[in-house]
C-alpha cells in the first residue's frame, strides 16, 4: 500500500469573523467634554486676565497740570533724588496703587492764608450789632496795641511753595503753620503800634512790620515757601466805632487844611519869587542901561573937556544951542528965568499965557 502525497495543496481555512466593537463608556465621554469646556474657559480667563493687566498698567498713566508738579511715592518714599523728585507738567507713568501714589502739588501758583485771631467774628457768623461791647465768652477776638488799647485786625498772606517736598512731607500741617506764623506776626506788630497808627496813621509801616516778621518766622522754621505780600484790615471796637469815626474825620479835615495851607503857601511864595526875579531882571536891565548912558556921557564930556579948555565960550554956546533944540522939539511948557543985575528976563516956551493984570485999584 502506497503513502499519501504530502505535496497536495491544503484546503483553504475559513477566516474568523472580527469582533464587534463595544459601545464607548458614558464616563469617558463626560470627562472629554469637561476637558474641552475647561480648555475653553481657561482661554477666556487668559484673555480676561490679559485685559485686566493691560487696564491695570494703563491706569498708571497720569497728567500733571500747568503750574503744578507731581511727586510719585513708591511704598511711601519719593521716587528720585533732588529736583528729579518733582515731575514737570505733562504725561507720566506710575504703577497703580497700592504700589505707587501720585501727589499733585501747586508749585508756581500763589497760595493764601488768613489769620485766625484778632477779628470780631469767625467764619460766616453774623456781624455783631454796631455799638455792642466786647464779650470775651463769644468768638470775638482782638489784639492789644502799644498804647494799651484794643483793635480788631485781620491779615492775609500770599505765598508760593518753592520747596514742595519740604512743605508737604516734612511737616504734618505746613498750611496750619503758615496761619500760626501770620497770627504771631500780627500780635507782635500790634504791640509796637498805637491804635491810631494801625487804623489810619501808619498803615503802610504796620503792614511792612507784619510782613517782615512773617518772613523771619518762615525762614526760621524752613517751611519751604516764599512770602510775596501781606495785607490787613483793621477796625476799632464796635462800641467805639462812632468815636473813632469822629477822630478819623477830624484827622482828615486837619490833613485837608494843612494840604490847602501848603498849597496856598507854595502859590504865594512862588508868585513872590517870580515877581522878585522879574524886578531883579528889570532893575539889572535899567542899571545896565543907566551905566551905559553914564559911560557915554562920560566919554562925551571927556572929549568936550579938551575943546572947552581951549575955547570955553564956543563950547558953552554949542551946548546951549543943543539944549534949545531939545526944548523946542517937545510939547511941554517951560519957563526959564535969566537972572540979571537989575531985572530978570523970563522966557516962556509953549502955549501963550494970559497977560498979567497990572492995574490995581
Amino acid at each position: 500500500m502506497s503513502e499519501p502525497d504530502l505535496n497536495l495543496p491544503k484546503p483553504p481555512q475559513a477566516t474568523p469573523p472580527s469582533p464587534t466593537p463595544e459601545p464607548p463608556d458614558a464616563d469617558d465621554a463626560g470627562t472629554q467634554a469637561l476637558s474641552e469646556a475647561l480648555r475653553s474657559s481657561f482661554f477666556i480667563i487668559q484673555i480676561i486676565m490679559g485685559v485686566l493687566v493691560l487696564g491695570f498698567l494703563a491706569s498708571g498713566f497720569f497728567t500733571v497740570k500747568e503750574q503744578n508738579k507731581a511727586i510719585v511715592l513708591r511704598m511711601g518714599r519719593p521716587v528720585g533724588q533732588g529736583q528729579d523728585v518733582l515731575l514737570p507738567p505733562g504725561a507720566h507713568f506710575a504703577f497703580p496703587a497700592p504700589i505707587d501714589e501720585v501727589t499733585n502739588v501747586p508749585f508756581t501758583s500763589l497760595q493764601q492764608a488768613q489769620s485766625s485771631v484778632g477779628w470780631y467774628k469767625k467764619g460766616n457768623e453774623p456781624d455783631p450789632t454796631p455799638g455792642q461791647s466786647i464779650d470775651p465768652s463769644t468768638s470775638v477776638s482782638y489784639v492789644l496795641t502799644a498804647d494799651t488799647n484794643i483793635v480788631h485786625v485781620r491779615g492775609t498772606v500770599t505765598y508760593r511753595i518753592t520747596k514742595p517736598i519740604t512743605f508737604y512731607f516734612e511737616f504734618a500741617d505746613a498750611a496750619g503753620l503758615v496761619t500760626n506764623d501770620l497770627n504771631s506776626a500780627l500780635l507782635l506788630a500790634a504791640s509796637r503800634f498805637t491804635v491810631d497808627d494801625i487804623v489810619s496813621k501808619q498803615q503802610t509801616v504796620f503792614r511792612e512790620t507784619v510782613e517782615a516778621r512773617m518772613r523771619e518766622l518762615v525762614e526760621q522754621q524752613g517751611l519751604g515757601i516764599t512770602v510775596d505780600s501781606v495785607t490787613y484790615e483793621a477796625k476799632p471796637p464796635l462800641a467805639l466805632a462812632a468815636d473813632f469815626d469822629k477822630v478819623v474825620k477830624a484827622v482828615d479835615e486837619h490833613d485837608t487844611a494843612v494840604s490847602q495851607s501848603i498849597t496856598y503857601s507854595n502859590q504865594v511864595v512862588g508868585n513872590a519869587l517870580g515877581e522878585k526875579d522879574a524886578r531883579i531882571k528889570a532893575a539889572t536891565a535899567r542899571t545896565s542901561r543907566m551905566v551905559s548912558l553914564v559911560e557915554a556921557e562920560k566919554t562925551n564930556f571927556t572929549r568936550l573937556a579938551v575943546y572947552y579948555r581951549s575955547n570955553p565960550e564956543q563950547v558953552s554956546s554949542l551946548l546951549r544951542t543943543e539944549l534949545f533944540k531939545k526944548v523946542w522939539t517937545t510939547n511941554t511948557q517951560s519957563t526959564f528965568v535969566l537972572p540979571g543985575v537989575i531985572s530978570q528976563m523970563r522966557i516962556h516956551l509953549g502955549e501963550p499965557i494970559a497977560p498979567l493984570n497990572l492995574n490995581t485999584n
